[in-house]
């Protein structure tokens, strides 16, 4: 046998045509050729887990869904950013795909069965064929409390170039001195991310999920103005996106807004609704993280724990 002599493999398993002599994709442990693996819109554990008959089933399934790409019209637009997700609608057919080129899958409006578009943990929009639930965020509320602790941050931030410029300045002065770069200041934030969620019925994709970073202070000059101003521009995209699936998956749907019952059910299981007052013990606990990370006196604290708890001296 020559030193260069290949095996030949054995044909495709689903079409019996030729499979690549080298990085073959595999199915069931079975290498098969690319026009029937083609263009796969499945998790890595759906696949690692899929048999050869499964996989057939999904082909006949990719090849239904191509005809719904060919009809897709795109009357709408939803961008969270240039490397984020992006929704696509096609409201005259009552489609819509998250993929900017249509390569991934295509949903009728009728398979979604309900949606809910978050701040972290407290519920912004909810979404069925019972209607649109509209909830009142407590974000814009929460960043006009922090206005002292943005104040103080930006007089820490105000000595800490002043003493860079010292800094810099001895450094010049003596070649001996070591630069010591200070540690940075960073910014609190109210919440970390819009989390968009979304129940199908569908026999390959049953949930979908996406997330937009909430803004955040500028590190060299945080302003409230600003942050709400971004702040507003990303809700009236929260908006237009719940807007769309509605439109999209229950059209003449009533919308209205969350009433008390329901901002309660919002907040059970250990996740506080929007309207409701911070708890106690997590405000001193956020309090406390202020004072290990410089921002607050134990003065502060003292003062503030006891103005909480209604301690009078």
């Amino acid at each position: 046998m020559g030193l260069f002599n290949k095996k030949e493999k054995a044909p495709c398993p689903i079409c019996g045509g030729k499979v690549p002599a080298l990085f073959a994709w595999k199915i069931d442990g079975q290498p098969v050729c690319n026009t029937c693996y083609g263009d796969v819109d499945l998790s890595k554990e759906d696949m690692d887990r899929i048999t050869i008959e499964e996989f057939k089933k999904y082909m006949v399934f990719r090849e239904e869904n191509a005809q719904l790409k060919q009809r897709f019209k795109i009357t709408q637009q939803i961008d969270f950013g240039w490397f984020d997700d992006k929704f696509l609608f096609d409201m005259d057919n009552h489609l819509l795909c998250m993929d900017k080129k249509l390569r991934k899958t295509v949903y009728e409006g009728r398979q979604i069965l309900s949606f809910e578009i978050r701040e972290d943990q407290m519920p912004l929009f909810k979404g069925s064929a019972e209607g649109l639930v509209c909830y009142a965020s407590t974000i814009p509320q929460r960043v006009t409390a922090m206005a002292p602790q943005i104040e103080q941050l930006r007089m820490q931030l105000q000595i800490r170039r002043d003493m860079e410029i010292m800094m810099e300045r001895n450094k010049n002065e003596d070649n001996d001195y070591r630069y010591r770069s200070l540690p940075p200041i960073n910014m609190p934030v109210p919440f970390r991310e819009f989390v968009i969620e979304i129940h199908f019925e569908h026999p390959y994709h049953p949930f979908f999920t996406a997330d937009k970073n909430a803004p955040e202070f500028d590190n060299d000059d945080p302003d409230i103005n600003n942050y709400l101003e971004r702040y507003n521009n990303d809700i009236r995209l929260m908006e237009e996106l719940a807007g769309a699936l509605m439109e999209v998956a229950f059209p003449g749907a009533p919308k209205r807004t969350a009433a008390a019952a329901d901002i309660t059910a919002a907040g059970s299981g250990g996740v506080k609704a929007p309207g409701v007052a911070v708890d106690t013990a997590e405000e001193l606990q956020r309090l406390k993280d202020l004072v290990d990370k410089g921002i607050l006196t134990e003065e502060e604290f003292t003062a503030k724990k006891r103005q909480m708890l209604g301690i009078t001296l």
